[in-house]
């Protein structure tokens, strides 16, 4: 049992400001205790400002079905257990999750007036630049989910940086406005 790992989600709402929590695990049949001091804070988003969620790089990502309703990690209508520690197999997927909020919508297209890229980089090098396609979205309002799934067959063993950048291009007070958002992770045999 010690070498293997398991994760445990518990959903709470709070309001914006700055927390503190202790997670306690115990064996049962030792006694042996440990205890994890984590601070955070839930930020307050303004309304007419674009911003984003942390993002979460996952280990697992995949749409819902009837059997995930009211479980474990389920956000919306994707499940995502989150890979806390960035590390991955090559071939394993890197799943890259994160929402958008209060992007405006071009009205001749009826689609999210922002652009957003994911980069990739090795070595402060780019490796891969892709734009979000946003046919077929199924988020409505302000509110955009990016989730996407990185293949790393083709990519080299060893360290990399994922950005996110989002850029807002109506809102008269956030025009060319961009928020990056960055992840590292590691890539092994």
């Amino acid at each position: 049992m010690k070498d293997r790992k398991s994760v445990y989600q518990k959903a709470v709402a709070l309001t914006p400001g700055t927390y503190k929590v202790d997670v306690v695990v115990r064996d049962v049949n030792t006694g042996n205790r440990g205890i994890v001091n984590q601070g955070f804070t839930v930020p307050r988003y303004d309304e007419k400002k674009l911003s984003t969620s942390t993002m979460i790089l996952a280990s697992t990502m995949r749409t819902t079905t009837e059997r995930d309703i009211g479980g474990m990690f389920v956000i919306g209508n994707a499940k995502v257990i989150p890979n806390l520690a960035g590390q991955y197999r090559k071939g394993q997927e890197v799943g890259v999750y994160l929402q958008v909020y209060n992007a405006g919508v071009d009205q001749t297209t009826l689609r999210p007036a922002v652009d957003v890229e994911y980069v990739l980089t090795k070595d402060g090098k780019e490796v891969f630049r892709q734009p979000e396609d946003w046919s077929g979205l199924s988020d409505s309002g302000q509110r955009l989910t990016l989730a996407r799934l990185l293949p790393t067959e083709n990519l080299a063993v060893g360290d990399y940086e994922i950005k996110i950048l989002v850029k807002d291009r109506t809102r008269e007070n956030a025009v060319g406005q961009v928020i990056e958002n960055k992840s590292k992770f590691t890539i092994s045999q």
